[in-house]
């Protein structure tokens, strides 16, 4: 039984708080831990100071690598990306780690205004756009499935939750990784989004309305790449948090490489008890 972690990084990452343990845990406890740490930090806190989602500093498998980054579920996240970047590189720092959920290594660089920049994986276009049963685009990311709605942006928090739960049963996503239900809000050129993000969070499937989301920020700036036919170069994206993360998307031929950029706070270090 793990009664204590050496050290856990909580980072902030234009929202979405994330804690980052780096510690060697055994990956058949990641769940658990993962689980106690949720519960154990968000007691007593804000919902805007909770930890939304927890991930693992481990070896790499790949020697090519710098470093290695699991979430609990195995699945992908643009924010852990930025997040793991902050904790590893100093300014104008770069180098190539690997990240649950994706199939490549991913470049990471730090750049000398405090800005973290991180690729994501990159997505394979079949030529034609795919729909869900509603009609919505729906882009399947490496590591999560990402469902864009350009409308509703301003209902309630519950009722978004409640339709967002909707559309993964009816398109049966149930049992992936993680999918991101998110609704955009589009003005001119100002792109504001409300991801709600269903994955495995502890020990359980939940959905989570996320303050800020890098892999929503990627399929977002995917979508318009495709759409537009062109590359796409540092398109702000608002997050819920208020705080904004930045997309670009290279485009060759049938491919897109997107690049996810933001400023990364590290709130704490240090030790703790998994023991209340």
């Amino acid at each position: 039984m793990i009664n204590k972690i050496k050290k856990l990084y909580i980072c902030y990452p234009s929202g979405n708080i994330n804690a980052i343990v780096e510690d060697y845990i055994p990956k058949q406890d990641y769940f658990s831990v993962a689980e106690k740490i949720i519960n154990l930090y968000n007691k007593d806190r804000l919902v805007n100071e909770q930890i939304e989602q927890v991930a693992f500093i481990n070896k790499p498998i790949n020697k090519k690598a710098f470093s290695s980054l699991s979430l609990s579920g195995g699945e992908f996240s643009g924010n852990a990306v930025l997040c793991l970047g902050a904790l590893k590189l100093k300014n104008r720092q770069e180098n190539k780690f690997q990240i649950s959920g994706s199939k490549q290594l991913l470049r990471i660089l730090a750049d000398n205004n405090g800005n973290i920049i991180g690729q994501m994986p990159i997505y394979k276009f079949g030529g034609q756009l795919m729909y869900t049963m509603e009609k919505f685009p729906i882009i399947f990311l490496q590591g999560i499935t990402q469902i864009l709605i350009f409308k509703n942006f301003n209902k309630s928090r519950t009722w978004l939750k409640k339709i967002s739960l909707r559309i993964i049963k009816n398109n049966k996503l149930e049992k992936s990784l993680a999918v991101a239900i998110v609704f955009i809000k589009r003005t001119d050129d100002v792109l504001k989004i409300k991801p709600f993000v269903y994955f495995k969070r502890g020990l359980r499937y939940e959905i989570v309305r996320e303050t800020s989301c890098g892999s929503a920020t990627t399929a977002v700036g995917i979508y318009l790449s495709i759409i537009k036919e062109k590359t796409i170069n540092n398109q702000k994206i608002i997050q819920p948090s208020g705080d904004s993360l930045f997309i670009s998307v290279k485009k060759f031929s049938n491919q897109f490489e997107p690049y996810l950029s933001g400023k990364v706070k590290i709130i704490s270090q240090g030790s703790f008890n998994l023991i209340n």
